[in-house]
């Protein structure tokens, strides 16, 4: 979106529209390569990483004063969605780097904002994260005008395909904690497998920072909750609308699934249709809700002035959302895995990526502390956290 004059609400709807019809053009080429390669081993999403950046969905939320397309969360989420109903994996990658890149724009300040945000949207860079709320964290030591940082975390697989991942650390001698950016490239980053297991996971690879020079201008934010402000606390809204809709993406990419996938011949017995028409109208429900929170999102993120009290209550709302997407996404593809048993062998393996998704995403998602936020607010009215990225 050009800068210059306000758009009027018709032209924001039309390019809304453009951004989610790209999404969907790479929803259809992933979808295809998806099930071709079902049988494989999860390898980093080269491929599919080069589609987002052909299409220039890396961009999206990069304001256009900085070089982006200047769109706002409504459009992120949706795209976000798009991706997540023909592979929760990319989905996944396009959410986590959203939220990484916007780091900077909610909590960088004007400096970081030039020296990353700018040849970030000019040469595509895909971002990712190695945060993992309540783990110890890794290590900063100071070294000149900038720190080393070391030490290891198992993180997302996009990291590996990533050209900038967000890392948080601590600082040795004070303890702060900081959110810096580590290029892909920088010398003692290294990369391996990660443990195995009998579920896919979104954090699927080791990486070891072995003393990595981190220059000063690369320090992002502080992440010390007394220096936070309600804009850079939008972060930890945005993580969890992101699993929101990648969540009800999965489910819904199930759905969609079951109805042009499902054999000619196979049609669901009364006790499964009656499954099939609660959950349609659950994840209608749900969307809706989704939506509407993306689109109030979008509208905190671009104003400077936020105040705490409007955070906390755009908090109690964005809490509910991986909640009820979670539950969704879990009850939907193991229902409707249960109802494809039948199905010829192949027609049900490609079924198999979204109860595998599904239980993998959200086994890394902390819905207790959000079901705890939300019954203690209803209860008492007490504020969710306000700088809590889990």
């Amino acid at each position: 979106m050009k800068a210059g004059r306000p758009p009027t609400p018709e032209q924001r709807e039309a390019e809304h529209r453009i951004w989610v019809t790209r999404a969907e053009r790479v929803a259809e080429l992933i979808d295809g390569h998806t099930r071709r390669t079902a049988d494989r081993e999860p390898a980093p999403p080269v491929a599919e990483a080069e589609l987002l950046r052909q299409h220039g969905l890396l961009t999206l939320l990069t304001p256009a004063a900085h070089g982006g397309a200047g769109l706002t969360w409504r459009t992120a989420l949706a795209a976000v969605r798009v991706l997540a109903r023909a592979d929760g994996r990319i989905g996944y990658l396009l959410g986590d780097h959203y939220v990484s890149n916007a780091s900077i724009w909610l909590a960088g300040g004007p400096r970081v904002q030039q020296l990353l945000g700018r040849p970030s949207a000019e040469r595509q860079w895909l971002w990712s994260d190695v945060v993992v709320p309540g783990a110890t964290p890794l290590d900063l030591t100071a070294d000149g005008d900038g720190y080393r940082l070391s030490g290891t975390r198992l993180a997302p697989i996009g990291v590996a395909v990533a050209d900038m991942t967000v890392v948080a650390a601590a600082v040795a001698d004070s303890a702060e904690p900081l959110l810096v950016g580590v290029p892909r490239d920088s010398k003692g980053v290294t990369f391996t497998s990660g443990p195995e297991s009998t579920v896919p996971r979104p954090d699927g690879i080791t990486v070891r920072y072995d003393r990595v020079w981190i220059p000063s201008e690369h320090v992002v934010c502080s992440l010390d909750p007394d220096r936070a402000t309600p804009r850079a606390s939008l972060l930890g809204l945005a993580v969890q609308a992101v699993s929101g809709h990648l969540c009800l993406g999965i489910a819904e990419g199930a759905m969609g699934y079951c109805r042009t996938g499902r054999p000619a011949d196979s049609m669901p017995g009364t006790r499964a249709l009656a499954g099939y028409g609660t959950w349609v109208a659950a994840l209608d429900a749900a969307g809706g809700l989704a939506d509407r929170i993306a689109e109030r999102l979008g509208d905190a993120a671009l104003r400077p002035s936020l105040t705490w009290p409007e955070r906390a209550e755009l908090a109690v709302r964005v809490s509910r959302l991986p909640i009820l997407a979670a539950d969704l996404a879990t009850e939907v593809t193991f229902g409707l895995y249960e109802t494809t048993s039948d199905w010829p062998t192949a027609a049900q393996q490609g079924f198999d990526r979204f109860w595998r998704d599904a239980r993998a995403y959200t086994a890394g998602m902390a819905i207790d502390k959000r079901r705890r936020e939300v019954a203690q607010h209803y209860l008492t009215g007490a504020e969710p956290a306000r700088t809590d990225l889990a």
